[in-house]
């Protein structure tokens, strides 16, 4: 059975799983500082305790008389021996000092005086010491951890008035445990509230954030297929959510072109197919009236002509099609770019009604052989149409380029024209019948596949002021295809 876990953070969103990362990333931090300083605060609290135990013990010993620190005595036994006039209850009385608790033991473990009083049923758990040993809670190998024991103590062993006793001297740890208590129970419950606090904040600022995130979706979500011209609103800060919002304004822009061009091309193709099969139904409609049949030699020539010219339109937009679609794929080799041109001339000759002035000089480039075929038929044809009496026609090589120029007697291109003819479906002359115009996809075809090639191809004027259509060519490492 598929399980359906994953789905639950992406139902959260973006805020969700900020505010929850924010959440867990506090509480880790808390967790982590918390240990951190409860360990320091446990071992400051320990030390200090030591230092208070250590600093007693010596002023203790030194009224005893004994003239020496503890912390670094390493005698042996009976080293240390002090006589005193009192008996060990007023000793202890004498001894006392606030805050600490002293105690003397025998060498059975017994405490056999304390101050104060009541502290001779503590049982401090203090080892039995010979005379001149000391030992200390903190410092001892094995001793009880210091942050459980209720008590920090150091003992030193020795003789009061002959007789061997341990004197220990304890703090009480009452009073640092409760504070370490404290800061737990700070942590446990200030840990939580500052995550609920952190999330709440992360929660607010992440939906600040994504506010205008939220209207670019709703803006975009009401533009529709009629409604293209609308762009969403750009916010003056200069941070990502303005990048989003241009991005997404152009985007629509491309959406928009594209919607018009699709638009443009559908209503163009429409009427371009529209005229050849109007003139076949027509004329098929009139051959099939005439029950003798004399009729379809005569209709037969424009039967044959309209179907050829429906046959190029469809062979053009099913070429534009691929282009639009994958791209040209180019099936590239040496090709000798002077055959090419050589080729279709003597396929026009034939048929054209103007005179054909070639000058070819041999130029060998990578390239699709029938589709640089393709580009010049399409240029002959445009002279074609345009010419009044003469073509000419120029393969040349300049630099690393191939040149090819076509130019002909007839009306050139405005400037203002020059790069719109090459558009799909334009005609500049209006006035040209259907029959005669081309269908306004050879130019437009010629220059994506000669940007295939990677070469250009413009329209300009050769030095005379006539119309010319210039291609340049890369004689060498063409594209293999786009």
């Amino acid at each position: 059975m598929t399980s359906r876990r994953p789905a639950l953070p992406r139902r959260w969103g973006v805020r969700g799983r900020s505010t929850g990362a924010a959440v867990l990333l506090i509480l880790l931090v808390v967790a982590v500082a918390g240990v951190v300083l409860l360990e320091v605060l446990g071992r400051t609290v320990v030390g200090s305790a030591h230092d208070q135990a250590v600093a007693r013990q010596t002023e203790i010993l030194r009224e005893l008389g004994v003239g020496w620190d503890p912390r670094t005595a390493s005698g042996n036994p009976g080293e240390t021996a002090v006589r005193t006039p009192h008996g060990l209850g007023e000793l202890m009385l004498r001894l006392g000092r606030p805050g600490v608790i002293v105690q003397l033991q025998d060498t059975e473990g017994r405490v056999v005086a304390a101050s104060p009083a009541a502290a001779i049923e503590s049982d401090l758990s203090v080892p039995v010491l010979a005379p001149g040993e000391s030992f200390d809670s903190v410092r001892a190998d094995g001793g009880p951890s210091p942050r459980t024991d209720d008590f920090v103590y150091v003992a030193h062993g020795m003789y009061i008035d002959g007789v061997p006793l341990t004197l220990t001297v304890a703090v009480p740890m009452s009073l640092q445990q409760g504070a370490l208590q404290t800061v737990v129970l700070f942590l446990l419950v200030g840990g939580p509230a500052l995550a609920v606090l952190g999330g709440a904040l992360m929660w607010f600022l992440v939906g600040r954030s994504l506010a205008p995130v939220r209207r670019i979706t709703e803006q975009v979500r009401g533009i529709g297929t009629v409604r293209l011209d609308e762009r969403v609103d750009v916010p003056p800060s200069r941070d990502e959510i303005a990048t989003l919002a241009t991005t997404m304004n152009g985007m629509l822009d491309r959406l928009q072109a594209a919607d018009r061009a699709q638009r443009r091309f559908v209503a163009d193709a429409s009427h371009e197919l529209r005229s050849p099969l109007t003139t076949l139904t027509t004329t098929i409609d009139v051959a099939a009236s005439d029950a003798s049949g004399a009729v379809w030699p005569e209709v037969a020539p424009v039967l044959r002509s309209q179907a050829r010219r429906m046959g190029r339109l469809v062979e053009d937009l099913l070429t534009l099609a691929k282009i639009d679609d994958a791209g040209l794929r180019l099936r590239t080799a040496d090709t000798d770019l002077d055959e090419v041109v050589r080729e279709e001339v003597a396929r026009l000759r034939p048929a054209s009604a103007h005179e054909l002035r070639v000058h070819v000089d041999p130029v060998r480039i990578r390239g699709d052989a029938s589709r640089l075929q393709q580009v010049v038929r399409n240029l002959l044809s445009n002279a074609e149409r345009h010419a009044v009496s003469w073509i000419a026609v120029a393969v040349r090589a300049e630099g690393t380029e191939a040149v090819i120029t076509v130019d002909d007697d007839g009306p050139g291109i405005p400037p203002q024209d020059r790069e719109r003819v090459f558009e799909r479906f334009v005609r500049l002359d209006d006035s040209r019948t259907r029959d005669t115009g081309g269908s306004g996809l050879g130019l437009a075809i010629s220059r994506e596949i000669v940007s295939a090639h990677g070469g250009t191809i413009r329209a300009t004027e050769d030095p005379e002021g006539r119309c010319r259509l210039l291609v340049r060519l890369p004689r060498e490492g063409g594209a293999a295809g786009v």
